[in-house]
């Protein structure tokens, strides 16, 4: 089964490579056929030719011409980036017509089907000494492998590997910040906290969003007062605006704010927050959780 989808995934990778060349190809081919054509009519008697035999020609000249061109780009464009997703991540790691390659795309297919699990199995195997690795794509393996663990909430394993990813040169914006969840996730509060402040007082993309990353911190720690905190900030800020609101709707509720909560919730969905869909049914979870803890308490 493996066998089979490395060899569709090269099959694929090589159909990407022509479709890459073949604007390229068409133009350079159309161009040569008008000159040379010109050219023949301008040098040559026409009434021998003929028109029968001049279209004739043209259409020879202009599939030879064409084939040429894309078996030459196609060869020069070998070791090139091929890549179905994330080609401004991966950049020039795991190209070319390898079993190295086609098994990363095997594991990227897997991942963004959200096979996380099979996806991790493949990017492992890739990992072993069996394959040799440039330290970029040694970065690049690294946080794959981070990101499902991430997914899988693994979250000492994704550590390790994001920050691998750091020590072979991988870095992208938005890296720092999976890494500082997931310290947050795996209890290191005061790092996450140093990581999220230092963003913040940067000019790196993303760094108007970091209140609200706090404030989605302390909520995880079930801290409704100081997760408010940082969602205010971020309000008063117009940072991540809706996902601030959204955010402040939790955490009043968590302080059983519960019109509030209401208000700020539907100011939320207003503002198109993220993913309106999976943050309803987050915020209807907590305030149903939150509302029945004190409906036990009256109780007692």
């Amino acid at each position: 089964m493996l066998f089979l989808t490395i060899l569709l995934t090269r099959t694929k990778r090589v159909l990407l490579c022509f479709k890459k060349v073949l604007v390229k190809a068409l133009a350079a081919t159309a161009l040569l056929t008008v000159v040379l054509t010109a050219a023949m009519a301008i040098f040559s008697n026409a009434d021998s030719i003929g028109f029968k035999s001049l279209i004739l020609w043209m259409a020879m000249f202009f599939v030879g011409s064409w084939c040429s061109l894309c078996v030459f780009e196609s060869l020069k464009y070998a070791g090139s980036v091929f890549h179905r997703y994330d080609e401004d991540i991966i950049g020039n790691a795991f190209t070319g017509m390898n079993r190295k390659s086609s098994l990363f795309e095997v594991g990227m297919e897997m991942f963004h089907q959200r096979y996380f699990g099979d996806a991790l199995e493949v990017f492992a195997q890739i990992d072993g000494d069996d394959f040799s690795k440039t330290p970029e794509e040694q970065g690049v393996l690294s946080f794959y492998k981070g990101r499902c663990y991430d997914f899988m909430d693994w979250n000492p394993n994704a550590v390790n590997c994001y920050e691998n990813a750091e020590k072979f040169g991988f870095n992208i914006p938005e890296l720092p910040i999976f890494l500082a969840r997931c310290y947050a996730k795996t209890g290191n509060t005061t790092k996450a906290l140093e990581m999220f402040t230092s963003l913040m007082d940067s000019d790196q993309k993303y760094s108007d969003h970091m209140r609200v990353e706090i404030g989605r911190m302390y909520i995880k720690l079930n801290d409704g007062k100081t997760a408010l905190k940082w969602f205010n900030e971020a309000i008063d800020r117009r940072e991540s605006y809706a996902n601030a609101l959204g955010g402040a709707a939790i955490a009043h509720t968590l302080l059983r704010h519960f019109d509030k909560g209401e208000e700020m919730y539907r100011m939320a969905l207003l503002n198109n927050i993220d993913d309106p869909s999976g943050y309803t049914g987050y915020y209807k979870e907590i305030q149903a959780a939150v509302l029945l803890e004190a409906h036990n308490k009256e109780k007692q």
